[in-house]
């Protein structure tokens, strides 16, 4: 029974080590804009005030007239591509597959 209890004792404090160091460092910007597919991030991975041009990896375009997200007016993407749906909602795009 001791056994487990440090075993997961040391699981909680590697977690939240590994959590704590990840982007602690980051500031929140603080913009006067609105970007519809979030922030670019710098080289620190932290977010700046600039738009990303496109939610796909490497600002790849996604398709034209195809919405893989919940309602009416759903098209599934093509094998080729994967949805990509932001976490509020607010689009579900086919980005190329990598």
């Amino acid at each position: 029974m001791q056994r487990l209890t440090i075993i997961l004792l040391l699981c909680a404090i590697t977690t939240v080590a590994i959590a704590t160091s990840s982007k602690a460092d980051c500031k929140i910007p603080h913009c006067r804009m609105t970007c519809p597919f979030g922030y670019k991030l710098d080289k620190d991975g932290c977010a700046i005030c600039a738009c990303k041009k496109s939610p796909c990896v490497d600002n790849k375009v996604p398709l034209d007239k195809y919405f893989c997200g919940k309602g009416p007016n759903r098209k599934d993407c093509p094998s080729t591509h994967q949805c990509v749906i932001a976490p509020n909602n607010s689009y579900a795009v086919c980005c190329p597959r990598k």
